[in-house]
């Protein structure tokens, strides 16, 4: 049984946009969107609002849910070029016409520690649900708590592996990034195993084993992601129910 816990003072942060496309790994041809952002989009739109880099061991903890109203597919055209040294002209190679599967009128509400509240009113860079032309807004931000909870019912929300494995729920799975470095040529600080719960199906979850909130303003119930676990997949004994 999970102890007893003080509620997290939170900033929540609700930003929209007409259009967001996060890319499922490995679809080449006809590029799938997954129905919610992994957590290195997320880092990304913190990165973008404080106007620099931050990474995993910068954010004691996160939670978010995307939900959007539909589905649909666009046709995108693809041009190659290529240079032989970095001081030539690109010279124009192929043109390429792909689809592209995109969410309409998606809607993000992030959960973070107060402190990042002015970066998100004042962001420095665009904030981007995925490509470059799926630009976002922010429409509200306010503090409010999340208090831990047993059970409950999620959507929009991606659950670690072993939660779905927990409550035996039908998710869709794929092993996404938690973040990427600021090298030149990205790497993923980690690859984690989620199940992808789509707004639109949600799941009932029995044992939260630690991982569940609840905003106490609204009543969504959210995963919330801490530092110790993003960084290297282990959570204290605190943390599990």
């Amino acid at each position: 049984m999970m102890e007893q816990q003080e509620p997290i003072q939170a900033v929540r942060i609700v930003m929209t946009a007409y259009t967001a496309s996060f890319r499922v790994p490995a679809f080449v041809g006809h590029q799938l969107t997954l129905p919610v952002p992994p957590l290195s989009t997320i880092f990304g739109l913190i990165s973008a609002a404080a106007g620099r880099w931050v990474m995993p061991d910068e954010v004691e903890w996160l939670a978010y849910r995307c939900i959007y109203e539909s589905k649909a597919n666009d046709l995108e055209a693809i041009f190659t070029v290529e240079r032989s040294r970095p001081t030539e002209h690109a010279r124009f190679v192929t043109r390429n016409v792909m689809q592209r599967e995109f969410l309409s009128m998606p809607n993000l509400t992030l959960y973070l520690s107060p402190e990042w509240e002015s970066a998100f009113r004042h962001p420095r860079y665009s904030l981007l649900l995925g490509r470059t032309q799926d630009v976002a807004g922010v429409i509200s931000i306010a503090l409010t708590e999340l208090k831990p909870v047993n059970a409950g019912t999620v959507s929009g929300v991606l659950l670690p592996f072993e939660l779905v494995a927990l409550n035996n729920i039908s998710a869709w799975l794929q092993k996404l990034p938690i973040a990427f470095t600021d090298e030149p040529q990205r790497r993923p600080t980690r690859m984690h195993l989620f199940g992808v719960v789509d707004a639109h199906r949600p799941a009932e979850l029995r044992d939260s084993n630690g991982w569940l909130v609840q905003d106490i303003q609204d009543g969504t119930i959210l995963v919330l992601y801490r530092k110790e676990w993003m960084l290297h997949g282990e959570r204290t004994v605190s943390q599990v129910g």
